[in-house]
């Protein structure tokens, strides 16, 4: 009759044992692997969120750059549907134009119009030179057409990442015209124009 080991001794065979079930460890690995590959998808996503939302941005300020007429409010609207066709999402996407120019004698940048469709509101002068260090070095009264762009994102899944947004801004300078100009006014002219 054999008689049982001790306590500590089976639990040494058990540490020194390399038999083992592929069943078993698949198991206990799949909820990793699963997680991994959920975890990977959805920061491809995010990548590809922002990746588009920064593209709209410069397909937008680009669009403007070349502008020779008006910016007026259905002109924006149409821009802002633009964004959505772009970004290709179901989230909240947002856009905010401002036309500005430099003023080296104050060394800032100073207001010409700014607006905005979605969440936010329009940009003052303050908070334009509070980009400063986002916003190119620029000579005496050149002009610049600064393009932002939201885009909200929410992960597919849970994998310890939040809801958050994007935001990318975009200046560029107007290409075939010296300005440019909004106007409220659908069929306005210049006099109604803020340039």
């Amino acid at each position: 009759m054999t008689q049982p080991l001790p306590s500590f001794a089976r639990l040494r065979r058990f540490g020194r044992d390399d038999r083992g079930s592929i069943t078993v460890e698949g198991m206990l690995m799949l909820p990793i692997l699963v997680w991994c590959y959920l975890a990977v998808f959805v920061f491809f996503d995010a990548y590809r969120a922002q990746s588009t939302n920064i593209k709209a941005a410069y397909t937008i300020g680009d669009m403007l750059s070349r502008e020779t007429g008006f910016v007026t409010p259905n002109y924006m609207t149409a821009m802002s549907d633009l964004q959505l066709f772009l970004t290709d999402t179901d989230q909240s996407v947002d856009l905010r134009v401002t036309v500005f120019h430099y003023d080296e004698d104050d060394d800032t940048y100073r207001l010409r119009w700014s607006e905005g469709r979605g969440g936010p509101s329009d940009l003052d002068e303050a908070n334009l030179n509070a980009l400063r260090d986002r916003l190119p070095v620029m000579a005496d009264a050149d002009i610049g057409i600064l393009t932002e762009t939201w885009v909200d994102y929410a992960p597919s899944y849970e994998v310890g990442i939040a809801s958050f947004t994007f935001e990318d801004k975009v200046v560029t300078r107007p290409r075939f015209a010296p300005q440019l100009c909004w106007n409220t006014d659908e069929a306005g002219a210049i006099a109604t124009a803020v340039c």
